[in-house]
């Protein structure tokens, strides 16, 4: 009984490849076997295999090669049926339906085969040779399958399915036909699904579920929306203290295909809870300035800059222009652009330049090369801490560099030009706010002087694009807390009072694309960013559903403790998007539009000479005050906290 037992272990453990590798074995041997008991059924007695050839008065190898063709035919057509991907502790209907096919299939093959090659063996034993195969596929099937049955069960992972539609119900018949899985029921709180089951799984009430999860001895609960971004929307309270055992499944077309696996079934991810609906985008607004136009992305290789270059190319532009500073980065984007262009079928061409947007002479290169209709401009330093350190490179880049490329696409009549900019441009309290809020200043008085000129000489539309944190980017807050817990702590939080808005990186990359679309020039476009979020609060949920306890005064046993470790110079207590009231809606449900002061081209100009004046011997005073005459308001507050709700 031990060594009965130790071989299911043993049978359990083998990798999926080797369980395969032994049914196809078994059943290349089972089919040599059938052909024999066939031909012997045919002549109504008893050979042996070496004897069989004497039905035929043919040579003792004719056994030999026919059932070689038997096999050679059986087994791909198996393995193209995917008999052998179906797990064998769950056979269900479908399963034997498709042994019929493929043993039916093979036979008809084998025969036209053996027709061809004149082997002489009696046709009417291809018929038993048909029904007996069917019955040993079902037989060899079923023993494993009771063999395995047992211990397989003890190993699974109970799961509650928690939703009821149509992805939830292909999720529970997909999990079904795996090892590591047994689904134990659905979760609904609607209460017309109460007493009720679904495929004989049964389904439960949340207004239960603490009593439900012990006596199931539930190890998941599997999140099942019916667009995967709704998760947030879609855990309820009734979910909240099982955090640390919720899953989902992040590629909603898997469960469309009918081909998950375990590595598709993933944890919770503080993203999921962060992020919100999106709102589907309109297909008009986001082809509107790529479609037939040649797109230049400034900063391709950075985080919101990568993710533009992603969507757009899959939006399928004339041709896609791509700058980047960073040799890695522009490498990696092309290797990761390429493959989508290759998987989707596109020919869309792409150029690559290596070089700084500051350097005059390299951009006007670009744009001499390529007639851009549209620039998407991301290139930007965004790091707070580091730019206050360095403040020359974020003068050089975020305002020289949007200056020296707005003024080149003003030159070339570019269509349109976009620029990313931040909600730190709101009111700035340091350095790389105010280079932000300038570059939104140049970009508007530059629609100023587009539009005092007659419409034949120049037609370029600009506009910028304010959001907030973006999950996930380089420098997030997100990024940084998973780090931290993974190497034990502790989380370090500036401020108990600090809250920032979230969004996505995909969200924003496609409300940017399509800001782009709504503009009719010198536009502020400002993205609808939700709630804003504690981030004392993240930092303990995000400790929490990486399954650890929080360290404090009221649980000194705790894992991970949370460090406060004061504000940074120039960081705001909370962000903003606007700088006045006087905003008004698009057609776009999280897309607004603000009406800000701004200088005149004159002005701008008058600074931009300033700005090129800056040294490295500067100091942090003369950058400070050049800064605040530039955006017309002090960048440092007292105490260098700017609290909104003590304005």
């Amino acid at each position: 009984m031990k060594y009965y037992l130790s071989m299911r272990d043993l049978l359990i453990k083998l990798p999926r490849n080797i369980k395969r590798s032994i049914m196809i074995i078994v059943d290349s041997i089972a089919i040599f076997v059938v052909l024999w008991i066939s031909l012997m059924i045919r002549s109504g007695d008893l050979y042996w295999p070496n004897e069989i050839y004497s039905l035929t008065n043919a040579s003792p190898e004719v056994f030999l090669i026919t059932g070689s063709i038997f096999v050679l035919t059986a087994i791909p057509i198996f393995i193209y049926m995917r008999l052998y991907r179906s797990v064998i502790r769950y056979l269900s209907i479908e399963s034997y339906v498709k042994i019929i096919k493929a043993t039916l299939l093979s036979s008809i093959i084998s025969a036209l085969l053996i027709t061809y090659f004149n082997i002489p063996v009696p046709r009417s034993s291809l018929l038993i040779y048909f029904v007996i195969l069917t019955g040993v596929m079902y037989f060899t099937r079923f023993t494993a399958r009771s063999y395995l049955l047992n211990i397989t069960e003890n190993k699974q992972k109970n799961i509650l399915i928690y939703g009821i539609n149509d992805s939830s119900q292909k999720v529970s018949q997909i999990l079904k036909n795996t090892d590591e899985f047994n689904i134990t029921g659905f979760i609904s709180n609607d209460g017309k699904h109460e007493k009720t089951s679904i495929g004989e799984v049964p389904v439960y009430m949340t207004t239960n579920l603490h009593k439900i999860i012990k006596k199931l001895s539930v190890d998941e609960i599997l999140v099942i929306p019916e667009r995967t971004s709704s998760i947030k929307n879609f855990i309820s309270s009734e979910l909240d203290e099982y955090r640390t055992i919720l899953r989902k499944i992040p590629d909603i077309n898997k469960i469309i295909k009918g081909i998950i696996t375990s590595q598709d079934i993933q944890k919770i991810e503080i993203e999921d809870l962060l992020g919100r609906e999106a709102v589907k985008p309109d297909p008009y607004l986001l082809k509107s300035c790529i479609d037939k136009k040649v797109v230049l992305i400034t900063g391709c290789g950075g985080s919101i800059g990568s993710e533009l270059t992603k969507q757009i190319i899959r939006l399928n532009p004339k041709s896609l222009i791509l700058v980047e500073q960073s040799e890695y980065f522009l490498y990696s984007i092309i290797q990761e652009i390429s493959e989508i262009r290759k998987k989707h079928s596109l020919n869309v061409p792409i150029v690559s330049y290596q070089g700084s947007i500051v350097d005059e002479e390299f951009m006007n290169t670009v744009f001499d090369n390529n007639k851009i209709d549209t620039v998407y401009h991301a290139a930007a330093n965004k790091h707070v801490p580091l730019v206050e350190q360095n403040p020359l490179a974020a003068i050089k880049t975020n305002i020289l560099g949007t200056y020296n490329i707005a003024i080149i696409s003003y030159k070339h009549n570019v269509e349109n030009f976009v620029l990313i900019s931040s909600d730190k441009a709101v009111r700035p309290t340091n350095i790389m706010g105010a280079t932000k809020r300038f570059a939104e200043i140049i970009l508007q008085s530059l629609q100023d002087l587009v539009n005092s000129l007659p419409s034949n000489q120049c037609q370029t539309k600009f506009c910028m694009v304010r959001f907030g944190n973006v999950l996930d980017t380089s420098g997030s807050v997100v990024p940084l807390f998973r780090k931290q817990i993974n190497q034990g702590g502790p989380v370090t939080v500036t401020d108990p009072e600090v809250i920032r808005y979230f969004m996505t990186i995909e969200e924003a990359s496609e409300l940017v694309i399509q800001a782009g679309s709504l503009s009719k020039g010198g536009d502020v476009f400002v993205l609808e960013m939700g709630r804003p979020v504690n981030i004392l609060s993240l930092a303990k949920q995000m400790i929490e559903l990486s399954g650890y306890e929080i360290k404090d005064d009221k649980n000194p046993l705790g894992d991970i403790e949370i460090e406060i470790t004061g504000l940074r110079e120039g960081e705001k207590l909370y962000e903003e998007l606007l700088i006045g009231d006087n905003v008004k809606r698009t057609i776009h449900k999280y897309i607004m539009s603000a009406i800000e002061e701004k200088l005149s081209y004159k002005e701008v100009e008058e600074l931009i000479e300033k700005f090129k004046n800056i040294t490295p011997k500067s100091s942090h005073s003369e950058i400070k005050n050049l800064l605040q005459k530039s955006i017309g308001s002090p960048l440092f507050p007292k105490n260098n906290v700017f609290d909104i709700k003590n304005k």
